[in-house]
């Protein structure tokens, strides 16, 4: 095992101490092969209720990429003993309980048998296998604004990505104001990551001599939702104060630029070649000027040998384009749809796989 990975592997367990005291654990929820036809799928749901009237699965239902599993749990008669439960799903085409191509957000909600107390036990994002999600961009983040689940600036994150790892902290403010950052690690796969949060406290700062942390105390998890290099979706979750429920916050957010709009955080020098070696020959394109137009902008390369048209989601003025169409003087053309400040990725015209990388 690499060094990094046993580092990892101390702070994920450092972490996970504290929540397997709870008498609650959220539910994990996986998607599986059907037991009977290779295409068929499965949910497996597994998890800690507090007491010994543990939920049973009552239905399941999808809209769009939101899945939801209703359970239902006697209420009466009930012994205040944590106890371990588990169902699955009966097996399903996978187009027929996850609609659409990507990424699924599943949540499992619990009721009592009498319609009352329902509440949030699970959540869990699965990739249906249809699309390649990209990797996140390393650097600096932060709330999108006017994205899906909108968030105020007081969240700043920064994101390192390598070897198929993910390290995410999150500098924000505690319940009563105060600074607080916090710190996951794991695995990123198909864009989809779970990361344990530690909250660090009792070290040293800049103008003090060096302190490690007196403590680390285990904050609830964060799903990574990949989107694009550029932006992504956190849902951020934990136990609630009650020891029976999971809380759960999504928040959008967005690669910071120090441009002042999103074609100028481009401009510069870019090398366009096919994902494979000999697949098309490379070239070098420097992108001088931007040119703004309603939803989106057009940079124009130095020479004039090429434009770079880009749209923006939704209209919003300061985030990174959704989609952006490269045309060069030679009649080739470039479709990108996983757009970063740093590299961009699409199809040619003939179907091949483009990659541009700005390396000024």
């Amino acid at each position: 095992m690499r060094p990094l990975s046993i580092h990892l592997l101390a702070f994920m367990l450092l972490l996970l101490l504290p929540a397997l005291a709870a008498a609650f654990e959220p539910a994990r929820i996986v998607v599986v092969p059907g037991p009977v036809s290779a295409t068929q799928l499965r949910l497996e749901v597994s998890g800690i209720w507090p007491d010994t009237c543990t939920p049973q699965l009552a239905s399941v239902s999808s809209q769009g990429r939101d899945v939801r599993l209703l359970a239902v749990r006697e209420s009466a008669g009930c012994r205040s003993t944590p106890t371990p439960y588990a169902f699955s799903t009966e097996a399903f085409e996978p187009q027929q309980l996850l609609p659409g191509e990507g990424i699924h957000r599943v949540r499992l909600l619990i009721e009592d048998a009498d319609g009352s107390s329902g509440r949030l036990a699970g959540f869990a994002l699965l990739q249906d296998g249809t699309q390649t999600a990209a990797t996140l961009e390393t650097g600096f983040w932060w709330a999108e604004q006017g994205g899906e689940f909108d968030g105020g600036p007081g969240l700043g994150l920064s994101v390192e990505t390598q070897a198929g790892l993910i390290s995410l902290s999150a500098m924000g403010y505690d319940a009563e104001g105060r600074s607080a950052w916090y710190f996951g690690a794991g695995e990123l796969h198909d864009g989809i990551a779970r990361l344990e949060l530690g909250q660090f406290e009792g070290g040293a700062g800049p103008f003090s001599g060096y302190a490690a942390p007196e403590s680390i105390r285990f904050s609830g998890w964060v799903d990574v939702e990949v989107q694009s290099p550029s932006r992504a979706v956190l849902w951020f979750s934990r136990v609630d104060a009650g020891g029976t429920a999971l809380e759960l916050k999504p928040l959008s957010i967005t690669r910071f630029s120090f441009a002042q709009n999103p074609g100028e955080a481009l401009l510069g020098r870019w090398l366009v070649a096919g994902s494979q070696a000999s697949e098309r020959d490379s070239r070098w394109l420097h992108f001088s000027r931007s040119e703004e137009f309603e939803g989106g902008f057009v940079l124009h390369e130095a020479d004039g040998q090429a434009r770079l048209q880009c749209d923006l989601p939704g209209g919003l003025s300061a985030a990174t384009p959704s989609i952006c169409r490269l045309e060069l003087d030679d009649g080739d053309a470039i479709e990108f749809s996983e757009i970063g400040l740093r590299r961009l990725a699409g199809w040619d015209a003939e179907l091949r796989r483009t990659v541009a990388v700005r390396l000024d």
